[in-house]
Order: structure tokens, then sequence, then C-alpha cells
């Protein structure tokens, strides 16, 4: 939780500062999140041409220290 400031990082950026294996970084910031300790933002992001079925759907989350609204 010390490695988050108030701007958006992904998994992936926080595992590149303080090492360590990305699902496992992943996994401890999910569980820091559902006890209300930071915040999450998951976006949906379309990838490639959706014609005829083409492309696909990516989700991106991101964590931030902050004051997460109550649930």
């Amino acid at each position: 939780m010390k490695l988050l400031d108030d701007e958006w990082q992904t998994a992936a950026q926080i595992q590149r500062i303080c090492g360590g294996e990305t699902l496992e970084v992943a996994k401890s910031l999910d569980r820091l999140w559902e006890a209300g300790r930071i915040e999450r933002e998951a976006q949906e992001i379309g990838i490639g041409a959706r014609r005829k079925g083409g492309g696909v759907q990516f989700r991106r989350i991101r964590y931030r220290q902050g004051s997460p609204e109550p649930r």
C-alpha cells in the first residue's frame, strides 16, 4: 500500500516498482480494495476492428490510494 499514491496505476506498473509476480501483486491489490483501503477503477477497452465480429474487449484495472466510496 505504501507504493500507491493518488495516481492511478495498474498491477503491472506497481509490480515493476516493488518486484514479485504480477499475479500476486494483483491479488494483493484486490484484497486491499475489498478491505476498503484503496480505490479501484475498471475500464473496458475495445481493441481491433469491431466489423464482422472482429476485435476483442480488454479490461484495464487500475488502483490508487484514497478514500473509496462506502459499499
